[in-house]
């Protein structure tokens, strides 16, 4: 008998070690494919060499203070690096040796944009989106290991994408067993006490990471303590401003930038007491009065702050027409696990920000127009205060959230801007200059010594920033990426898309 009792715990204990195996490749299949990890890769993604010396010719450069074009410039490019600007250089090397010509035909030249806020995840043909689009640096905000591998692929010119400024994924503060869940299938640095935090802090900066980011969910006791150790280890302090902490905690955190407008938005909200549709005015009354102040403040500290407009300008559409919202944008483009995902999703039956059916009563659609149109007027508000008071903005958008297509939510951005008040050199500043000054990189200027991370557009961006998407030819760390090319590297990514569908999208396009 005891054989058998034997034999049934042994039975029972490798069967219980079976299904936890089974469950573990589940979730992790699962995992990988709502983030994007199971799309098929695009074509173009392996790098290429740097073209080692050439002469762009007959170009209008963008000046070093960003608002006006100095004519007939030739600007020579070797190894990566912008060598020399100015008028009839001539087509040899140092050695008297002749070098290609590229003639830019009276274009117009600027510094490669970046895009302050985006998402990779796992979805790595959104290099190339980026590039086709003009983008030739991204903060990734949820940084991992896999980005930090990518970066060095980069750099090593192994994989073609822009340069990478990683963000190791949040900080966030729950309770054991959910934060195991949320650790793993999140991706998630939890942490419980400010102890814990600081050593996971210097572990990331030992693993290469550019900055720490605070979540919605961390700890104020842990937020307020985070900003001294990561300052010792190197890194930037930036992200949410926690859900527990208030703005005169933002102020005591050694916070150097904010990740979202929104942010201030939602922390104007829980001092005033609770937003609803019905109270909106006096809460907009409440954003300008208390708006000069607090960009005041925020000027005072330093502190950056990336936009992230159109995002919050998309809510009332999305949850209102989604199928409208989906038409006006690329999504072809946009990666089918993240697109089709119920966990990440942008389609109608799983989008993120869709209402309920619970909730479609009685006046729902006013209420929802008035809420979320109010939500984005309060940061449109700030946006102005902030501009007016001299914060760097930070041109971002939250990329492969719905409904921002990577590479292409930018251009989106910099209109959204504008129609918040901005003008057109000063949203060009914010996605070239302001960002490049923020992060200490030799980029965001065409000048000598930099890195030649450029774009040559057709038309004059700062009289119509419009003009942004008129891309003619792209130009990483030295190599020239002509029209044809990009034409190339977004036809690679829709194939590699079509290959990998569930869901039929042709209604949407």
């Amino acid at each position: 008998m005891k054989k058998w009792y034997k034999r049934i715990a042994i039975s029972s204990l490798l069967f219980l070690m079976l299904s936890a195996v089974s469950v573990f490749f589940a979730v992790e299949y699962r995992v990988d494919e709502m983030f994007g990890g199971q799309t098929v890769a695009a074509t173009h993604l392996q790098g290429k060499e740097f073209q080692s010396d050439y002469l762009l010719k007959n170009a209008q450069v963008l000046n070093p203070a960003g608002d006006s074009f100095l004519v007939g410039q030739d600007v020579h490019i070797r190894d990566g690096l912008i060598i020399r600007i100015g008028e009839n250089l001539p087509a040899f090397d140092p050695k008297g040796q002749s070098i290609p010509v590229v003639n830019a035909n009276g274009h117009f030249l600027i510094p490669g944009y970046t895009d302050s806020h985006v998402h990779l995840w796992r979805s790595k043909n959104d290099l190339l989106l980026y590039l086709a689009n003009g983008v030739t640096q991204v903060r990734e905000m949820h940084g991992v290991q896999r980005h930090l591998n990518w970066k060095k692929e980069i750099d090593s010119g192994a994989l073609l994408g822009p340069d990478l400024y990683v963000v190791a994924s949040q900080l966030a503060t729950f309770g054991f067993w959910e934060g195991l869940w949320i650790g793993w299938t999140s991706e998630r640095n939890i942490v419980h006490t400010p102890e814990q935090a600081s050593e996971r802090v210097q572990q990331l900066a030992k693993q290469g990471y550019d900055a720490v980011k605070a979540s919605s969910f961390v700890s104020r006791e842990i937020y307020l303590a985070i900003g001294q150790p990561a300052k010792e280890a190197g890194l930037e302090l930036l992200g949410h401003i926690p859900m527990e902490a208030n703005l005169d905690d933002l102020f005591n955190a050694q916070q150097s930038e904010v990740a979202h407008i929104e942010e201030f938005v939602k922390a104007l909200d829980r001092d005033f007491g609770g937003y609803t549709s019905a109270n909106g005015e006096a809460f907009i009354s409440y954003v300008r009065k208390y708006g000069p102040e607090l960009a005041e403040r925020v000027k005072a500290k330093g502190i950056a702050v990336a936009s992230t407009l159109a995002i919050i300008n998309s809510f009332t559409q999305q949850k209102l027409d989604i199928h409208s919202a989906l038409n006006e944008h690329p999504i072809e483009y946009m990666n089918p696990g993240l697109l089709e995902s119920a966990e990440m999703g942008w389609l109608p039956d799983v989008n993120r920000y869709r209402v309920d059916e619970q909730y479609r009563k009685d006046d729902w659609r006013e209420r929802v127009e008035k809420y979320w149109g109010r939500y984005a007027e309060a940061q449109n508000i700030l946006l102005q205060e902030f501009v007016s008071k001299g914060v760097p903005i930070l041109a971002g958008t939250d990329a492969n959230v719905p409904v921002m297509v990577p590479g292409f939510s930018l251009h989106r951005e910099f209109q959204a801007m504008v129609n918040a008040g901005m003008t057109a050199p000063q949203v060009l500043t914010s996605a070239t200059q302001a960002p490049a000054d923020w992060m200490q990189w030799p980029v965001g200027k065409v000048h000598s010594g930099y890195r030649a991370n450029l774009v040559l557009l057709r038309e004059n961006p700062l009289e119509n920033i419009e003009a942004s998407r008129t891309i003619e030819s792209v130009i990483i760390r030295g190599n020239l990426l002509d029209r044809k090319t990009l034409d190339q590297l977004l036809n690679s990514v829709k194939k590699a898309n079509d290959s990998s569908r569930a869901v039929d999208i042709r209604e949407y396009l």
